[in-house]
């Protein structure tokens, strides 16, 4: 997926959210987007006559004003749904943990890397745990093996996650390296409570869990500048048929006088 894939992606949620979470004020906003829209149409066609008395509105120009009063519509919509950017955001990684967690590939090549890992460090007895694909565990008995087989899950989940959010992955800055002290604190409690395996869902839900951290504390700066560049966006599309209406009508002026 490319950045701008998961960018729509993510609007698409905001949208969804917004139309059946709060129906009245997504049709309230749609009601005063169209009516923005059109009072825009309208102004463009006929702010000339302020100076032009004779001037009329090319067909061209028409078309332009429909076009700009199209975008119009789109971003006044969007610029009040981005109220919703930390409930999609979070929809959205909560359906990459389900697909991560089913991708069968990415499992058998992750294990493969933390065995080698762990194995290399020398620390356990793999004397009854043959390799992939013939063994399916890991001894992990030591500390330090703990941590080298729970960061390499978690730093391939976050590369997996860079690559298929790659948008979310920069606003939350999104890691192939979790924090050595996050890790070794997961591990400790997992072991201490529940057995002697590091489960790939624990690694999956550590990086879901740091990921939507990270969201929580940079998207809202995130929907600021998507608003700001909304503004801009609706003001540079005003303004083209504007100007070209405006130019028209200076010209047609000085044609006739």
């Amino acid at each position: 997926m490319t950045i701008l894939q998961d960018f729509l992606s993510l609007m698409a949620g905001v949208l969804a959210i917004f139309s059946t979470t709060d129906r009245a004020a997504f049709f309230l906003v749609l009601a005063g987007g169209i009516g923005l829209a059109g009072l825009c149409w309208w102004a463009c066609s006929v702010y000339s006559r302020l100076w032009n008395k004779m001037y009329r509105v090319t067909i061209l120009h028409h078309l332009m004003c429909g076009l700009a009063a199209l975008v119009t519509l789109p971003t006044v919509v969007v610029f009040v749904a981005l109220k919703h950017a930390s409930t999609a955001a979070g929809h959205s990684v909560q359906v990459w943990e389900i697909e991560l967690a089913a991708d069968r590939i990415w499992a058998d090549e992750t294990f493969k890397t933390a065995y080698d890992r762990v194995r290399t460090l020398g620390l356990e007895d793999f004397s009854t745990t043959p390799p992939p694909p013939a063994g399916h565990t890991i001894p992990a008995v030591n500390e330090r093996s703990q941590i080298e087989c729970a960061g390499a899950y978690a730093a391939s989940a976050a590369r997996h996650f860079n690559q298929r959010r790659p948008y979310l992955s920069k606003i939350a800055s999104a890691s192939a390296e979790i924090p050595r002290d996050v890790l070794r604190r997961d591990i400790r409690q997992h072991f201490e409570t529940i057995g002697n395996s590091y489960p790939t869902g624990k690694a999956i839900a550590l990086v879901g869990r740091e990921i939507r951290d990270g969201l929580g504390a940079k998207l809202p700066r995130v929907v600021k500048v998507i608003r700001i560049q909304l503004i801009v966006l609706f003001l540079l599309c005003q303004l083209v048929p504007f100007g070209l209406v405006g130019w028209a009508a200076h010209r047609n002026l000085k044609a006739t006088t």
